[in-house]
């Protein structure tokens, strides 16, 4: 039996549509799909308080002197803060057993209502060595700071989770995110930096 012109037709068009997908290459998954790297974070020199109150330059003062991580945490947090201040526990104990009190490990707050005081008692349940710095400021200054760093401010639940890397001249190196920064990295991106 004789098929209808247009079944014919529809048939050989569906066959020759195959056979374009076939050839096609597949889909990239989801989770491949290209992410936008963030810009690399503008600094400025802010006037911040350390948990003594005495004030620091972050641009003179803080970055510069050295191989330098910085992180960044919000008292009261509960999800992603307590897993970066243990990072930078565990990695100022890995640097210390390596003999590298060098390199400075700096966190800014991301909330301008804590006072040194306020950070000096959270800095506190972590035994920091001297290598170790909290930092806070105005709302006026510690904003623009952030919002260089990439850091927007924003609520103790909505904010990202990362690490920069600087290095003894205050040139950005690296921005380490998340999960991807286990100690173990974040320690080999810090002593992989000359310090002279």
């Amino acid at each position: 039996m004789r098929r209808p012109a247009a079944t014919t037709l529809a048939r050989a068009a569906a066959l020759a549509l195959s056979g374009l997908v076939a050839a096609a290459p597949p889909a990239r998954p989801a989770s491949v799909a290209a992410v936008a790297r963030p810009p690399a974070p503008v600094v400025i020199d802010a006037e911040l308080r350390g948990t003594d109150g005495s004030a620091v330059r972050f641009r003179r003062d803080v970055l510069g002197q050295g191989v330098t991580l910085v992180s960044f945490t919000f008292i009261g947090c509960r999800v992603q803060c307590p897993i970066s201040d243990l990072r930078v526990t565990q990695v100022e104990d890995a640097l210390a057993a390596r003999g590298r009190g060098d390199i400075r490990l700096v966190t800014l707050t991301i909330d301008p209502d804590n006072r040194p005081e306020d950070l000096r008692r959270h800095a506190e349940s972590f035994a920091p060595g001297p290598s170790r710095r909290f930092l806070t400021g105005s709302f006026g200054e510690l904003i623009p700071l952030l919002d260089g760093l990439g850091m927007s401010f924003g609520s103790v639940s909505d904010h990202a989770f990362f690490f920069l890397v600087f290095d003894r001249t205050g040139r950005f190196v690296a921005r380490i995110d998340g999960d991807e920064a286990t100690p173990e990295r974040l320690v080999a991106a810090l002593v992989a930096i000359p310090d002279r």
